[in-house]
């Protein structure tokens, strides 16, 4: 089960996940000052590629 809640604020939301008897509160922020997409995605595609040398 998910619900999500956003704010005023256009990049941030908070997602209440519930497994079991367990609730998980996640709160997602995105940075559009920080790096690019295009820059986000090359750093994960090399995280990949040294996780499998």
């Amino acid at each position: 089960m998910e619900k999500t809640k956003t704010d005023n604020k256009p990049y941030e939301s908070i997602s209440e996940y519930k497994i079991g008897n367990t609730t998980y509160i996640v709160k997602t922020k995105f940075d559009l000052n920080g790096e690019s997409l295009n820059e986000i995605i090359s750093r994960l595609i090399n995280k990949e590629i040294h996780k499998a040398a």
